[in-house]
C-alpha cells in the first residue's frame, strides 16, 4: 500500500473518531440538559407543594395560637419538603426553622421497636421468649405483675398487663425530689423508674388486653441492655440514625439539647414543672432521659419523615422486619390498632402507620401512608391544645392532590404551571 493510501486511511479513521467523539459529546450535552430541566421541574413542583403546605401550617398555628409549628412531608420519590410558622423562642423572637428540634416523646417507640426486631432477626433476642431469660435474676423481677409470662412482644405491643409507672405516686415523688435536691440533673436508673408498677395487681392476664404505658418500653429497654450489654440508644444511632444520615434525630442524653425549641405548657401542670421548658441557660428543668426507652429522642419533622420512609421502604429493616412490626395489630379501644411501636390508623386517605408523641412542653406526630408512599410529620412547642392529627391528614391530602394534578396530563392546548 502506498504512503498516500495509508495517509488517506488514517485521515478517514481520525475523522471517524472525531465524529464519534463529537456525537458522544452532543449526547452527553443532551443528557445533562434533560437532567437539568428535570431537576428544575422537580424543584419547582416541590416548591409549589411547600407553598401550599406552608399556608396550612401558618393557618393552623394562628388558629391554635401556638408559639411555633414545624411540619415536613416526604414524596414517593424521597424528596422532602418543609414548612414552619411562628417562633422557636417567642420571647427572643427566634423564628422557627426546619432544623429546629423538639422532644419527640413516644414517636421514639418506633425506633426502639425497630431495634428489638433487628436484634430478633439476628438471634440476639427472641420476641416471644420469657423475658426472665435475661432479667429473671434481678432482685426486683418477681415484683413485676405477670412477671413469668412476659415477653418482649407483649411489652412492645402494650399487652403485658403492667400499670404505667408515669402516673404513679412513686414516680412523681422520686422525680420531684430529684429536681429539687439534685441540681446537676442526676438520672433515675430505668429499674427505679418503673418501681411505680411493682407489686400491683395486673390490669389483665398477659396478652388478654391492651393498655398503653411507658413501663412496657422501659422494661423492654432493660431487657435489650442485658441481652446485648449495650445501650439501646447507642445501637439505634449505629444501626439507623448514622447510616441513614438522620442527623436531625438524636438521643436526648442531656438537659442541654442543641437547636431545641422552647417548649411551653400550662403554669399549673401534673408534674409541677415551669411553664417554660428551657431556662435562660438553655437547660431543661428535667432530664429528658426520664423517658428512658419509652422515647428519649429529640428530632425535627424533616428527619422524622425520612425515618418513616426508611422504615417502610426497606432501608432500615428488610421486608420481614417491617412485617414483624405491623402484623396482627391489636385493637386499642379508640378505633386504632397497635403493632410493635406503631399505631395503625384508618383515615379518609386510607391506612396510615405512625405514632404521636408527648413530652412536657412538646407535641409530635408522624404518619406514613403505604398506598401512596407519602410520609408527614409535625411538631409543636406547646403540649396543650395542640392536636396534630388533623394537621397531618390535611397536609397528606394536600400533597396527594398536588401529586395527582402533576401526574394528570393537561387538556389539549392548555399550559401547566408547576
Amino acid at each position: 500500500m502506498s504512503r498516500g493510501a495509508r495517509l488517506a486511511i488514517a485521515a478517514v479513521a481520525v475523522a471517524a473518531i472525531a465524529v464519534g467523539v463529537w456525537q458522544l459529546w452532543r449526547w452527553r450535552q443532551q443528557v445533562d440538559e434533560q437532567a437539568r430541566i428535570a431537576a428544575e421541574r422537580d424543584a419547582a413542583q416541590l416548591a409549589a407543594i411547600e407553598r401550599t403546605v406552608a399556608q396550612i401550617v401558618a393557618r393552623v398555628r394562628d388558629e391554635a395560637r401556638l408559639p411555633g409549628l414545624s411540619a415536613a412531608f416526604a414524596l414517593p420519590d424521597g424528596r422532602v419538603g418543609t414548612a414552619v410558622a411562628g417562633f422557636a423562642d417567642p420571647e427572643q423572637k427566634l423564628r422557627m426553622t426546619p432544623d429546629t428540634r423538639f422532644l419527640a416523646g413516644s414517636v421514639g417507640k418506633s425506633l426502639h421497636a425497630a431495634l428489638a426486631v433487628a436484634l430478633a432477626r439476628e438471634g440476639t433476642v427472641d420476641l416471644d421468649a420469657p423475658i426472665s431469660r435475661w432479667i429473671g435474676r434481678e432482685p426486683w423481677f418477681a415484683r413485676l405483675p405477670n412477671a413469668r409470662n412476659l415477653s418482649l412482644r407483649l411489652l412492645l405491643q402494650h399487652r403485658s398487663g403492667l400499670s404505667d409507672h408515669v402516673f404513679s405516686l412513686e414516680f412523681f415523688v422520686r422525680e420531684l425530689k430529684l429536681r429539687l435536691f439534685e441540681p446537676d440533673h442526676a438520672l433515675i436508673p430505668p429499674e427505679q423508674l418503673i418501681e411505680g408498677a411493682f407489686d400491683r395487681a395486673p390490669l389483665f392476664a398477659p396478652g388478654r388486653g391492651f393498655a398503653y404505658g411507658d413501663t412496657n418500653y422501659v422494661l423492654a429497654g432493660i431487657v435489650i441492655q442485658r441481652a446485648t450489654g449495650r445501650s439501646p440508644f447507642d445501637q439505634i444511632e449505629e444501626r439507623f440514625l448514622a447510616p441513614l444520615g438522620l442527623a436531625g434525630i438524636l438521643a436526648a442524653r442531656s438537659p442541654r439539647i442543641p437547636g431545641l425549641a422552647i417548649g411551653h405548657q400550662f403554669p399549673v401542670n401534673p408534674f409541677l414543672l415551669p411553664p417554660k421548658m428551657v431556662d435562660e441557660h438553655g437547660l431543661l428543668p428535667i432530664h429528658p432521659m426520664l423517658e428512658s426507652t419509652a422515647g428519649g429522642f429529640a428530632a425535627n419533622p424533616h428527619d422524622l419523615v425520612r425515618w418513616a420512609k426508611a422504615l417502610f421502604e426497606g432501608q432500615a429493616l428488610p421486608p420481614d422486619g417491617l412485617a414483624e412490626m405491623t402484623r396482627d395489630p391489636v385493637a386499642t379501644h379508640d378505633g386504632r390498632r397497635y403493632g410493635l411501636g406503631l399505631y395503625r390508623y384508618a383515615t379518609p386517605l386510607g391506612v396510615a402507620w405512625g405514632h404521636g408523641g408527648y413530652f412536657p412542653g412538646y407535641r409530635s406526630g408522624l404518619l406514613y401512608f403505604p398506598d401512596t408512599q407519602i410520609a408527614v410529620a409535625a411538631q409543636a412547642n406547646r403540649d396543650y391544645l395542640a392536636d396534630l392529627d388533623p394537621l397531618l391528614l390535611e397536609i397528606a391530602k394536600s400533597v396527594r392532590s398536588a401529586l395527582r394534578a402533576i401526574a394528570e396530563p393537561p387538556p389539549a392546548g392548555a399550559s401547566r404551571t408547576p
